[in-house]
């Protein structure tokens, strides 16, 4: 196949889960505008993004490192690491693959390559690629974090990128005051919790487990207040060193009268998923997904991420945690210029363009994360109407500031617009 005729073909990369997420929606929403780009958008997936490019052309490579094509595709295995210990053996790999991406997108030159998030690998790939002649556009769709720690790395997206594309409307303003062209206009958990309902079946077994304790049926007889959802996260790292808090949390709330319930991550692998089917039994459990819980419940406690943002445009107050070692976390203190953890608490009040205010979900970290100050901050809420009534409001203010309208349909459009 003769490269240089191909009309125009595009490089996409993604490094994580949550990339994977964003590249599959953006893909297929690309695909939806422009379906003769089909079998000619390539790169580095997951398997959610690769199925978004199905059905393909048998040119085009399944997962795996290297070429087994005319199109080169790599999984984003490749950067799923955790830690230095991981890291630094990982390094001259992942050197090798950088210099297989950056050799294939020269010789194929994409109109465009689209780098989403893992802003470690990919902020040195644009780069790269840049050093070597690329001129093609290079697109940053969740770009790092430079509002909130790593600054200097403003000058990367303002040398190596045409177009920047953020998830919050904070960030857009923080780019664009710092010379990086930057479009917004929502957030891609806007639409996808749009429709956000209880299942039949999660509705059927709350009401159930709470009938069986106002009975005196249930492990524990309880007053029946309610529900709250317990969200140990997604990763082993989360899990091991926040599930013994939240099973402490678990065991306050419901000598308290109210309904604890597991989130039990589908993502989960089957070794992890049993391990904590096995450490929260005696509790409810919900193993569908975690936005479905928080839904059914009255507010939720859990590990700092994306769940805060779901938890907030699903109107549900959270109390977030965290846990790490003091040493760590006085060097984070020390490199990160952002008062909050929490996404959601600056999206009222504070900003990292306008410091204060008052956060809009408590966070709790290192050794303040303990049961006894989770559940009181949950009662804080719960058992006082007129803090309730506050923060229901500015959890309204917070889902404004999300933007309206498709986020994977505006990047597809952003990235057509691009293209010569």
């Amino acid at each position: 196949m003769n490269h240089s005729v191909v009309h125009n073909n595009i490089f996409v990369s993604c490094g994580e889960v949550s990339g994977d997420l964003y590249a599959a929606d953006f893909i297929a929403a690309l695909l939806t505008r422009r379906p003769e780009l089909r079998g000619c958008v390539w790169g580095m997936f997951g398997p959610k993004a690769l199925a978004a490019c199905l059905p393909v052309p048998q040119r085009v490579c399944p997962l795996g490192y290297g070429e087994r094509g005319d199109w080169p595709g790599w999984s984003y295995e490749e950067l799923k690491l955790m830690g230095v210990a991981e890291v630094i053996p990982a390094l001259p790999r992942i050197l090798r693959l950088r210099r297989a991406m950056v050799r294939a997108i020269m010789e194929r030159q994409p109109s465009a390559a689209v780098l989403i998030d893992s802003p470690d690998y990919h902020l040195a790939l644009a780069a790269a690629l840049r050093r070597a002649g690329y001129q093609g556009r290079l697109i940053s769709l969740i770009p790092p974090t430079v509002w909130a720690w790593r600054s200097g790395r403003v000058k990367n997206l303002r040398r190596d990128f045409d177009l920047c594309l953020p998830l919050f409307s904070f960030e857009h303003r923080f780019l664009l005051e710092h010379g990086v062209r930057s479009l917004w206009t929502a957030h891609p958990l806007v639409r996808s919790l749009r429709d956000c309902s209880v299942p039949d079946e999660l509705r059927r077994r709350l009401n159930e487990a709470q009938s069986a304790a106002q009975l005196g049926k249930g492990p524990v007889a309880h007053a029946g207040k309610g529900p709250v959802a317990l969200m140990p996260g997604s990763r082993r790292y989360d899990i091991k060193f926040h599930l013994d808090t939240l099973l402490g949390t678990a065991r306050l709330l419901r000598e308290e009268g109210y309904l604890p319930v597991f989130s039990i991550a589908p993502g989960l692998s089957a070794p992890l998923a049993e391990e904590l089917r096995q450490r929260t039994r005696g509790f409810e459990v919900w193993e569908g997904e975690g936005r479905e819980l928080m839904a059914a419940c009255l507010a939720v406690a859990g590990v700092s991420g994306t769940v805060a943002v779901e938890a907030m445009l699903l109107r549900r107050f959270m109390v977030v945690i965290y846990n790490l070692s003091r040493a760590t976390y006085a060097l984070l203190k020390l490199m990160v210029h952002a008062p909050h953890i929490s996404i959601p608490n600056y999206l009222t009040d504070a900003t990292p363009l306008k410091p204060g205010g008052k956060p809009l979900y408590p966070e709790l970290l290192c050794g303040q994360a303990a049961p006894g100050n989770i559940v009181t901050e949950l009662r804080r809420y719960l058992e006082d109407p007129e803090r309730k009534m506050e923060i229901d409001r500015r959890l309204e203010r917070a889902r404004d500031a999300m933007g309206t309208g498709d986020a994977a349909a505006f990047w597809a459009e952003c990235v057509l617009a691009e293209l010569p």
